[in-house]
């Protein structure tokens, strides 16, 4: 194949661009086609526009010799000109509508009487859903109806004129309507005020250490229609808040408490307490016995998380060194142990300021716990050993307490408790001793002492007969005696005394 030089290779190209430019590129051919077309447009528009205006002069020739011929005079034309105006502007101003009366006071104006009519059953409709008495009626023969011109700016659209009807009828209203747990404690139209008086329930329970506050119950503030009559101000509903309700508080018996202790926690007189639970046997408490203590609860129950930074108290260990010289279960202390301290932080929750859960998150110890050291006697103890705590010394119902009582026509003082059943019933050794008296003792007849071997002594007194001597070791529960009447006494009963070093305690204090 002959190769081309230079000079050939230009003319080809060259030949080629300019032998068929339209033939290769789409723009090209299209840019073409756009110059060669406008001339004919431009043409075609001139033509149209042409015969456009000779028909509007054409038609305008002829308005003018109709216009000519009729020759209408100008006061005509113009008065004319002035009623269609006026037409115009009347029924822009004025429309056909039904007016609403109630005892012949216009309340609202529908566009017509069966809107008026709807309108009306609806508000009766609304009555009825908020009085919840699907008997609730208006009044029919108070409304009347008037059907001619209003003005356009007087016609309400449908929502505007129940409300205005609901306004004017004055039979319900819309408002905002605390509910706690179900019950309606208030309306008012005002619910930023309601907002504002549950924030400020809470305020007294908020600090700067304060991490969640909330009521228990479901609180809830609901927008609707209510009976006009049962709008109230927020002062009312500030006061039904700090009221009660119906419910009951109940109080589980710890180890230590007493009848008295619980009525006095609980800001009740033993009176009350004894009242709020009927049958209760108030000198026989057991742990987890439940007290009612109140027929009433708070409204709102506030449950508030915080955090508490104190000093903490750290246990110190105990250690024990057997004694063979000691019974067992006996300790006497050789070490007093001391307790040790940290920095706590803990996360605490309290119901109506009632703690009722502390959780540690963090402690730094700042010194650290001392261990006690105690002596643990290993010697078996025999069976007539004082345990350290005493049983009741017979059955019976009390008849006498300990304290200032008014007998024999006299105030005195009675230094034990008295426990009255039938002639010869079993009196037993409420812990193990030795016994100390066992005879006639005056005022106390037959009496039998006690010695616990631990600074107590029980006293058992007015018996009938003594199964014991002076000398005699007892153990607990034994049988040592039988009730009676002897010396100053007014029927069957023991008279049970506990001395402490010589003095006398409340035997009920003892007793479980």
């Amino acid at each position: 194949m002959k190769k081309l030089n230079v000079k050939e290779k230009g003319d080809r190209r060259r030949n080629k661009r300019t032998a068929f430019p339209e033939s290769n590129r789409f723009w090209s051919q299209l840019k073409i086609l756009s110059r060669s077309l406008l001339p004919i447009l431009a043409t075609l528009w001139a033509d149209g526009t042409a015969r456009l205006r000779r028909r509007w002069d054409n038609l305008s020739a002829k308005l003018r010799r109709v216009v000519e011929k009729t020759r209408v005079p100008a006061p005509v034309y113009l008065a004319g000109c002035l009623v269609i105006a006026g037409a115009a502007v009347f029924t822009s101003m004025f429309t056909l509508g039904t007016t609403i009366a109630y005892d012949g006071t216009a309340i609202g104006t529908a566009s017509s009487a069966d809107t008026a009519v709807q309108a009306i059953s609806q508000v009766e409709s609304e009555l009825s859903d908020v009085l919840g008495d699907d008997t609730a009626a208006i009044d029919m023969s108070r409304v009347s109806y008037s059907t001619g011109l209003v003005s356009r700016r007087s016609v309400m659209d449908e929502d505007e004129l129940e409300s205005t009807l609901n306004s004017q009828l004055n039979l319900v209203a819309h408002a905002y309507s605390l509910y706690v747990d179900g019950e309606c404690l208030g309306s008012t139209t005002n619910k930023e005020g309601l907002e504002a008086l549950l924030d400020q329930v809470k305020a007294p329970y908020l600090n700067e250490n304060t991490q969640s506050i909330e009521f228990l119950e479901d609180v809830e503030i609901r927008e609707g229609y209510v009976p006009a009559d049962s709008i109230t101000n927020l002062g009312d509903i500030v006061l039904k808040l700090n009221d009660t309700k119906v419910g009951e508080e109940t109080y589980t018996v710890e180890q230590g408490d007493t009848w008295i202790q619980v009525a006095n926690d609980h800001g009740l007189t033993s009176k009350e307490l004894e009242a709020l639970n009927p049958g209760f046997d108030i000198n026989k408490l057991q742990i987890g016995d439940q007290l009612l203590i109140s027929n009433a609860v708070p409204y709102l129950t506030i449950k508030v998380t915080q955090y508490e930074y104190y000093e903490a108290q750290i246990p110190y260990e105990v250690e024990y060194i057997d004694d063979s010289s000691m019974w067992k279960g006996d300790t006497s202390v050789v070490t007093e142990g001391v307790y040790g301290t940290a920095d706590t932080t803990a996360l605490v929750t309290y119901i109506n300021n009632e703690e009722t859960e502390r959780e540690i998150t963090m402690q730094i110890v700042t010194s650290q716990p001392q261990s006690a050291v105690y002596k643990r006697g290993t010697k078996e103890r025999p069976s007539w050993a004082p345990t350290g705590s005493f049983s009741w010394p017979t059955n019976g119902t009390i008849s006498s307490r300990y304290g200032y009582r008014y007998i024999f026509g006299s105030s005195d003082f009675h230094t034990g408790l008295d426990i009255a059943n039938s002639y010869g019933t079993n009196i037993y050794a409420a812990d193990g001793g030795v016994v100390v008296k066992a005879g006639w003792s005056g005022n106390y007849g037959y009496l039998v002492v006690i010695d616990h071997q631990n600074g107590y002594q029980t006293y058992y007194a007015h018996n009938s007969s003594l199964l014991v001597s002076v000398g005699d070791k007892v153990y607990k529960g034994e049988h040592i005696a039988e009730m009676g009447s002897t010396g100053r006494a007014t029927g069957n009963h023991c008279h049970f005394e506990v001395r402490y070093n010589g003095q006398t305690q409340n035997p009920l204090n003892y007793l479980p």
